[in-house]
């Protein structure tokens, strides 16, 4: 009776190792799968036929530059309804709470779509 006991732990023994690995292996797939879907977001309106990808790039600011001057250089009408919308999404992406003043040389960081996925 103790040779059956004896042989039942040793298989139980066995079998943790190759479940623990199964679910780590499961668990890196999912994160993989997870971490490539979200690395380009794809925005538009799926009737007209075209997808649009969400870009950040970074933005060295020229003398003169204002919010309003770099809005109209990267927003586009399709995902904005107002330049206003635009220059609010850039103040949150750069942490601009409170003032509008741009430093000469300053990088910031802009979004844009396009439709070629990069």
């Amino acid at each position: 009776m103790f040779r059956y006991i004896r042989k039942i732990k040793r298989s139980h023994i066995v079998k943790m190792p190759v479940i623990a690995a199964s679910l780590v292996l499961t668990a890196m797939i999912f994160t993989l799968s997870f971490v490539i879907r979200s690395s380009a977001q794809s925005f538009g309106d799926p009737s007209d036929g075209e997808v649009y990808y969400r870009y950040t790039a970074m933005y060295r600011v020229c003398a003169g530059d204002t919010l309003s001057s770099i809005a109209k250089e990267y927003m586009d009408d399709i995902h904005y309804s107002s330049e206003a919308q635009y220059i609010n999404e850039i103040r949150k992406m750069n942490g601009m709470y409170g003032s509008d003043d741009l430093t000469t040389g300053e990088l910031i960081s802009v979004c844009y779509y396009s439709t070629e996925y990069k």
